[in-house]
């Protein structure tokens, strides 16, 4: 068996951040090019850099990970594999990838290449972690939110490499699941363009306790910075990390300088060395401790949530902006970068003899090169002696590598010019360097994936090829548009049974040990008698944990409980639908836009693997880019708050209005259903609704007004869409059954305050 070391793992945005990485000590480097990265504000390498990179990190035997880690357009994926082949050819090591038709495309066209799965992808049990290692992943960068107790055991379900962040800064939000900067500006985190509104000030307004409505009786809390985690630094506790076998270390920082990538490296290449070489003497230098505390930091450092769930005491509640990095912490790494210079070792054999070419073979790392000069003159006056070639061979200055071990053999006497000797040594080293280069490059096939693909098709696969057209001919239209409710809420359930226009019904799992199940298990019961057709579906939680599988359990029972009325369930992620998969394949599944088919390709690969009864179409596409979907099995989401993030974070016991101290090991053992509401408002007064779910220790903060596409439903219609899908949150049972009236009836008037969301402009 291999003997353990653990890969360190540090950013680059810039080529300076790159060779600072590298010299620093950093087993791998990961960084974005111009196209499909999620910083779009860093640096980034154009290809002829990228390309640069590879070959510097290759010479020295690193690794470069190229982040492809955005959700992926139509338009943009046609042009996915003509942008890697440069890369793949010179020997990228691996993508990290969000976009499940990218991670496709990758996989049937570069093999041979590693497949790593975002952080974006909010990968948080071994279901979803299993299922991607079914199409090619390798390496898993879990969600941040998870403890060093559910990587130990996602590492141990699924035999995939874990890649675990160590030092950086931290979202509130589960990544991939973010849509406030997003909704707010039109900036992405999904399309790597966030503009941090969890860095902002807000008030906190709400209930101090007590279930209900979001937007009680209000208590107010002084502004302050709920939303913004302190940067994360692991250093204290990185023995245990290694202790888990944790396979990858990675620094967080694309967007920060050479300094910060240079010092925090060094410190973690010091203690990662000292923990291989001396675990029983591991100790930090407080010099370290501090250097990592004050190397351009959010004022304070935390352990992020490997030990935590949630709480205050991770939080920069006051001081989230960057402080300035004090000089001699400055002077510091700079002295560190000086004594980090790259060099390799390298050695020569020279021959010299009289009237033949001077031959010179120059070795390294088990690879050598010859190469042939100028002919040897006989010496006229005095010879050339072995000190003299030596000292030539040695000025290896300007390039990577340090002359340690130089033979000569001279055979009589010769006259070499000195610049002979220099301009054979230069050539020779050039010609060590590129053989050294090559030993990972490899040769791009175009058409393998198209002969994948072609096979599948021979076989009676169904491919993205043989996808249902885009649009249906008028003798194809299918039944007219139906009409979805999605509720959260028990009261906002009846009012949706009790109006005829409600198709299907979407109900909070969280609602099915509610006290009035029982009652509105009765009516549904009545409204499936009296409107055949009408369909009820469980929503599960959007995030899944490893400690969900009771509260699975649970509503396994609970769905057995009211057998025959459960005709399907809406999964908000992979985990999710991986468990409808495995305990229900008898029954429907449905697709919420969380699990977000961005392209023809994803939505392909999730009807191959699971054949999903309907899918929700993605909230940050325009009009024309949802024209790229396919409209069959399509609901499209035309009113409701937006859930602008979803987090393991909760405002309310942060800012000490919740006295509860939630332990995994608590969650695990069923904490009584409770969801409780306050609302954040923002420095121009505008409040946004969050639903603080104590079953699940989770909060949902949702947009300050609803998304209403009233104006554009005979478009949608004319599309062929599956459904229009109403999602209801803090509203009274009155207020559903007005909106469910308007929508499906044309009964009453508009909501009063609304967005259109993206449908006009999309994202960037």
């Amino acid at each position: 068996m291999e003997e353990y070391r653990g890969e360190l793992l540090a950013p680059a945005g810039t080529m300076d951040c790159l060779k600072a990485a590298i010299a620093a000590g950093a087993d791998a480097v990961y960084l974005g090019g111009q196209r499909f990265g999620a910083r779009a504000f860093a640096g980034n390498f154009s290809r002829e850099e990228l390309l640069e990179g590879l070959s510097l990190a290759h010479l020295w035997n690193r690794k470069i990970y190229l982040t492809v880690n955005t959700l992926t357009k139509q338009d943009e994926l046609s042009g996915l594999c003509d942008w890697i082949a440069p890369f793949y050819e010179a020997g990228l090591d691996g993508v990290i990838v969000q976009d499940m038709g990218v991670l496709e495309k990758l996989r049937k066209n570069f093999p041979g290449m590693e497949l790593h799965a975002s952080t974006q992808m909010t990968v948080t049990e071994s279901r979803s972690a299993l299922f991607l290692k079914s199409l090619g992943v390798c390496r898993i960068v879990p969600a941040r939110e998870l403890s060093l107790e559910e990587i130990r055991l996602l590492k141990e379900q699924t035999g995939l490499a874990m890649e675990v962040f160590i030092h950086g800064a931290l979202c509130y939000c589960y990544s991939g699941q973010c849509l406030f900067s997003s909704f707010l500006g039109g900036r992405s985190g999904n399309r790597g363009r966030c503009a941090q509104p969890c860095r902002q000030p807000y008030t906190v307004l709400g209930q101090e306790a007590g279930g209900g409505r979001m937007g009680g009786k209000s208590q107010q809390k002084p502004p302050a910075y709920p939303l913004s985690l302190k940067d994360l630094c692991v250093l204290p506790f990185l023995p245990e990390l290694m202790d888990a076998k944790i396979d990858s270390f990675k620094i967080e920082g694309r967007m920060k300088s050479p300094e910060y990538v240079a010092g925090v490296t060094a410190i973690y290449r010091k203690y990662m060395d000292l923990y291989l070489t001396d675990r029983e003497h591991w100790q930090i230098d407080p010099e370290d401790q501090e250097l990592l505390a004050k190397l351009y930091v959010r004022s304070e450092t935390g352990g992020g949530y490997y030990h935590r769930h949630n709480g205050r005491e991770m939080l920069t509640l006051e001081k989230p902006g960057y402080l300035a990095c004090p000089q001699e912490i400055l002077e510091r790494v700079h002295g560190m970068m000086e004594d980090g210079k790259l060099q390799k070792p390298v050695s020569f054999h020279a021959a010299i003899r009289p009237g033949e070419p001077i031959n010179l073979t120059a070795s390294c790392e088990g690879i050598s090169v010859q190469k042939e000069g100028t002919i040897a003159q006989p010496a006229q006056k005095r010879p050339l002696a072995e000190d003299d070639v030596v000292k030539q061979l040695k000025k290896t200055g300007g390039s990577f590598y340090g002359a340690d071990d130089i033979s000569v053999e001279l055979d009589g006497d010769s006259f070499v010019p000195v610049s002979a000797l220099n301009e054979l040594r230069r050539e020779t080293l050039d010609a060590l360097t590129e053989k050294l280069q090559d030993r990972q490059k490899r040769t791009y096939v175009p058409e393998h994936g198209r002969e994948a693909e072609t096979a599948q098709s021979e076989a009676g696969e169904s491919t993205a090829a043989a996808m249902p057209p885009l649009h249906y001919a008028d003798s194809q239209r299918p039944q007219p548009t139906q009409c979805y409710v999605s509720v959260l809420q028990a009261e906002q359930a009846f009012a949706a049974l009790r109006t005829t226009g409600t198709d299907r019904l979407y109900l909070s799992s969280d609602l099915m040990d509610d006290p009035k199940t029982g009652q509105l298990m009765e009516l549904v019961r009545n409204v499936k008698a009296d409107r055949p057709g009408f369909e009820l579906f469980v929503t599960l939680p959007t995030i899944l944990r490893s400690y969900s599988e009771p509260y699975l359990k649970r509503l396994s029972g609970q769905v057995k409980a009211y057998d025959g009325l459960v005709d399907g369930f809406l999964a908000g992620s992979l985990g999710g639908m991986c468990w409808v998969a495995e305990k229900y394949p008898e029954k429907k599944l449905s697709l919420q836009h969380s699990v977000y088919t961005f392209n023809r390709e994803t939505r392909q690969l999730y009807q191959d693997c699971f054949a999903p009864d309907s899918y929700t179409a993605p909230l940050e596409l325009n009009r024309r880019e949802l024209e790229a979907l396919p409209p069959q099995n399509q609901e499209m989401v035309v009113y409701g708050r937006v859930p602008m993030m979803v987090s393991a974070g909760c405002v309310k016991r942060s800012l000490g209005a919740c006295q509860i101290s939630h332990t995994q090991k608590q969650l695990s053992q069923g904490i009584p259903a409770a969801a409780f509401s306050c609302r954040l408002k923002d420095r121009y007064n505008v409040e946004f609704p969050v639903w603080v779910n104590c079953r699940h220790c989770m909060n949902t903060i949702y947009n300050s007004v609803p998304l209403s596409l009233h104006q554009y439903l005979a478009e949608q219609k004319r599309r062929g869409i599956r459904a229009i899908r109403l999602d209801f949150t803090d509203e009274t049972a009155k207020k559903t059954q007005e909106v469910l009236e308007f929508f499906s009836e044309g009964k009453g008037t508009a909501p009063a305050q609304y967005t259109t969301g993206h449908y006009k402009k999309g994202v960037q």
